[in-house]
């Protein structure tokens, strides 16, 4: 009676270590999820932070009139954007010129130079951007990893819309 009642607690207990085991894998994982969820929209809102900087910096060089900062904050945006192609800076650049913005030749260095760090941050969040989400997918296409993330809920996110700003002229 003993070696089966021994037999029985170890069996109780063996189920007991696998539930608990479940659970704190249950957990750990949808911490994971929350976790990366919460770096991806924080590195996404970062990237507006970045664009937001970048166009005030460049006003303020170029000291751009009020009632062209708006014009002149679309223009940079679209810059950034890669809608003009691989040129695209030159585009902010053409538009001081053709606004009648008078400044000197080192005021234009200063301004490509700005222009360029700018698109270079830009792009640093960017790739940052992508791969945070990368690593996120990853893990959710895991088997293990996967199966938890789907049973906690996740993705509670639409990741399509957490993909870099690229030109048409980008993607052929």
């Amino acid at each position: 009676m003993t070696t089966k009642l021994t037999s029985t607690l170890y069996f109780i207990g063996a189920i007991i270590i696998a539930f608990t085991a479940l659970v704190i894998t249950y957990i750990t994982t949808a911490n994971y999820g929350n976790r990366m969820e919460q770096e991806i929209q924080a590195v996404y809102d970062n990237r507006t932070n970045v664009l937001s900087q970048y166009t005030l910096k460049l006003q303020e060089a170029a000291q751009i009139p009020e009632m062209y900062k708006a014009d002149f904050k679309e223009v940079v945006s679209a810059a950034l954007q890669g809608r003009y192609g691989s040129d695209g800076s030159q585009a902010t650049v053409q538009w001081i010129k053709e606004s009648n913005l008078h400044f000197d030749s080192s005021m234009y260095r200063h301004l490509q130079t700005l222009i360029e760090s700018g698109r270079n941050e830009y792009q640093r969040e960017e790739t940052r951007l992508i791969d945070v989400v990368r690593v996120y997918k990853t893990n959710l296409g895991y088997v293990w990893t996967g199966f938890w993330l789907t049973r906690a809920g996740y993705p509670k996110i639409d990741l399509s819309k957490y993909k870099p700003i690229s030109s048409v002229d980008a993607q052929h």
